[in-house]
């Protein structure tokens, strides 16, 4: 009796083993299952890119041939098809390892709806099946995180126009309890009752031999996920026996915390059209690009050389090289890279006084909000995610080039604007506030001139042009110059001396000559200047 219940009992903690050893494999299968897709996901974004970027400059091309220009929609529907499925599995991870945040804000979502049916109904009619809508009486605004609204739509509506046979609905009507439902049915093989909460399961599929959501099934997962993050649900209904009818359910009211003002919303954002100031210009500005990926590498370049000139680089290591020999005005940087990465060269630049103010953008097949924080932090400018458009790559750049360039022109043609006003990186501001304070001191030497200045800025002579020059877009001579002017209009608004004896207070020791300089660079004699601004604080 005895021995028996040993037995049964040792049994019953084999099998307890088992099932803890089953439980952890099926948990690592998942894990290593989903580390891969994410892993290849990251590795087609740059062919994707290669594929993308040369499309758009095809079509830019505006070819009379409705045969190309059929098969070139055709390339690109698709292109974008696959670039929405690595999207999918990667808000997937996000989702499983807890950094897929929503951001609440009012939305019509009539509206809403009404855009993704206008995008599918064409689709559906195309393949002989009805989709239709009914959005009822009532229009409602309540706070969604569009994209994420969106996406739930997406999915759900590719499925069933892929499984449906002729029919497929939305209906929008709001529910007990302060809920907004969407119902997106279909008239396909119904799904089993007992299979109906599996489906939702990451990488669930049903039985083969059926013709019913026969797919790699993260999208419903995915789904779910989105709309409980807005405290709401997604499930099959069960109680609809002739259709297949899928149910959002969306609060129509949010804790006012979870929202997004309009405010959080950066104007560079905002900026669609590319701004072309550079183009043709023989003296264009050095872009150095920097890309493992050879073949990348070369498109990009031969795509940029139309604007900028172009210094190529393969690594980290290489760009530092290169901007030790050649004054570099913009850094177009790929992450991911052997001997040094972008991350690591981005600090490098950032952290360096000689090369601090050069703005970094990288490129990325990362999209998490890790590395778009880890890059940001480090300084990087702007942080563009593969595949990317060509045309808002060089938005991008053409941006923080122009925004830098206004900075510069405001300084120098501003009599009275101090360098903490301008939007320069702290490091810059600090250091061509010290570089000013030298000259300041020194102001009413007219032998003051560059060798000093680098003597007292510990910094070679060439050094010291070369970030002078990039900050200000003047020589360390005419930069000089312009500090002695703008002291000049500070003291005759004070009122304190006479017009003819600032000059020689200013170092310039020849009045014709100052009258001259002032005129230019503040586009009135320097008695004009008294009369409009003398006594002003």
């Amino acid at each position: 009796m005895y021995l028996r219940w040993n037995n049964q009992k040792h049994e019953k903690k084999n099998l307890e083993k088992q099932r803890l050893f089953e439980s952890e494999k099926e948990k690592e299968l998942y894990s290593s299952k989903v580390e891969f897709f994410t892993d290849i996901a990251h590795e087609i974004r740059t062919p994707l890119t290669l594929i993308n970027a040369p499309l758009e400059s095809i079509k830019e091309l505006n070819i009379d041939d409705s045969e190309l220009n059929k098969n070139i929609s055709i390339m690109e529907e698709n292109t974008n098809q696959l670039m929405g499925l690595i999207n999918q599995l990667l808000d997937f991870r996000k989702i499983d390892n807890n950094k897929f945040s929503v951001n609440l804000k009012l939305n019509n979502i009539n509206q809403i709806i009404k855009e993704v049916y206008n995008r599918f109904e064409p689709i559906a009619t195309q393949r002989n099946k009805t989709l239709s809508l009914d959005l009822g009486q009532t229009s409602y605004e309540i706070p969604v995180d569009k994209d994420g609204l969106v996406k739930i739509l997406n999915n759900l509506l590719v499925n069933a126009i892929k499984y449906s046979n002729k029919k497929i609905s939305i209906e929008l009507t709001e529910s007990a309890g302060n809920y907004l439902k969407i119902l997106i049915c279909n008239d396909g093989e119904i799904i089993p009752q007992e299979e109906s909460e599996k489906i939702f399961d990451a990488f669930y599929q049903l039985d083969k031999t059926r013709n019913v959501n026969s797919s790699t099934g993260i999208g419903l997962s995915l789904s779910r996920s989105i709309a409980k993050l807005h405290n709401g649900n997604l499930y099959f209904d069960t109680q609809v026996t002739d259709m297949n009818c899928f149910v959002l359910e969306l609060p129509l009211t949010q804790e006012k915390q979870m929202w997004i003002s309009d405010d959080n919303v950066n104007a560079n954002e905002l900026r669609t059209e590319p701004d072309n100031e550079h183009t043709g210009k023989t003296n264009a500005p050095l872009l150095l690009m920097v890309e493992d990926n050879t073949e990348m590498l070369s498109f990009i370049a031969t795509k940029l050389q139309k604007d900028f000139i172009v210094e190529k680089a393969t690594n980290g290591v290489e760009a530092l090289e290169l901007l030790s020999k050649r004054t570099v005005d913009i850094i177009v940087s790929d992450i991911m890279m052997p001997e040094m990465d972008g991350f690591e060269l981005c600090a490098k630049v950032k952290g360096d006084i000689e090369f601090s103010h050069i703005p970094v953008v990288l490129l990325t097949a990362k999209n998490d909000i890790d590395s778009k924080i880890q890059g940001l932090s480090l300084g990087a400018d702007a942080y563009i995610e593969k595949p990317f458009s060509y045309s808002h790559l060089l938005t991008q750049i053409n941006s923080l080039l122009n925004n830098r360039k206004r900075e510069r022109e405001a300084f120098m043609q501003k009599p009275f604007l101090p360098v903490q006003q301008t939007g320069m990186s702290k490091a810059d501001k600090e250091f061509l506030e010290k570089i000013v304070e030298m000259i300041t001191e020194n102001i009413t030497d007219p032998n003051f001139g560059v060798e000093k200045l680098s003597e007292l800025a510990y910094m070679s002579r060439s050094s010291l042009h070369r970030k002078v020059t990039a900050l200000t877009d003047l020589t360390p001579t005419d930069f000089i110059r312009v500090i002695r002017l703008k002291k000049s209009a500070e003291m005759i608004q004070e009122g304190r001396y006479r017009v003819g004896e600032v000059c020689y207070l200013v170092g310039i020791n020849s009045p014709s000559y100052f009258i001259k300089l002032f005129q230019k660079q503040f586009g009135m004699t320097p008695k004009e200047f008294d009369k409009q601004n003398r006594g002003k604080e």
